[in-house]
């Protein structure tokens, strides 16, 4: 990664250009976690409200009778702004699990949450619950620089449910560095996942867009 300034913000910039270490990652957003609701407030981010309006709509065109008691992970949780929103339109079954302790405490002082576990690295989340435990999975603001690698992916789809929807949303810097359309198309190839909508350089935060992936299993 280059050294190029990415965001006017400090902090994200330099969440930017972390290296994926999952111990630096974790000890950067254990520090982060007190500040980081007003960091991206401050910067217009939008990615949880966008990616968790995309989840209800499909997932509610799919319904003949409209059930929230369906449980949904939150991959990535952070402070707890996708569960928030999920909250806001019904959800009620909400887990979340973070890398950072800290930012799943704020997640779990959101009271949005039926459970949030810390201390998760995204590539280990198997080991931490069942196969096909869940029928909604969303992940936002976690593929992006610095953070996790696409291969990720495969471990989302291992937790979600036959028939079940995956939402992610990944920055377009992210993509446009990263090999996440390959690993894309292999899902997809392999019948893993049917790709059921695509909004590309959509609003994120005033720093860039960001892509929405919307996935059936």
């Amino acid at each position: 990664m280059t050294d190029d300034k990415i965001s006017a913000n400090k902090a994200i910039d330099a969440a930017l250009h972390l290296d994926g270490d999952p111990q630096k990652v974790r000890a950067f957003y254990d520090e982060w976690a007190k500040n980081y609701d007003i960091d991206t407030t401050n910067t217009g981010y939008v990615g949880p409200r966008i990616a968790a309006k995309l989840f209800h709509q499909f997932d509610r065109s799919e319904r003949q009778n409209l059930c929230y008691s369906f449980s949904v992970l939150d991959a990535g949780c952070g402070t707890g702004l996708v569960g928030d929103e999920l909250s806001t339109l019904g959800y009620e079954q909400i887990d979340g699990f973070d890398l950072s302790d800290a930012m799943a405490q704020k997640a779990t002082e959101t009271g949005s949450y039926r459970e949030v576990k810390g201390g998760i690295d995204m590539m280990q989340a198997a080991q931490h619950y069942r196969p096909l435990s869940y029928a909604g999975v969303l992940s936002v603001g976690v593929f992006t620089l610095g953070h996790v690698p696409p291969e990720a992916l495969n471990v989302l789809v291992e937790l979600l449910r036959p028939g079940g929807l995956l939402v992610v949303s990944t920055r377009s810097h992210y993509y446009d560095q990263s090999n996440f359309q390959e690993v894309v198309d292999r899902l997809i190839a392999d019948r893993q996942l049917h790709l059921l909508k695509l909004v590309k350089d959509a609003p994120y935060n005033n720093d860039g867009d960001g892509h929405y992936w919307v996935f059936r299993k």
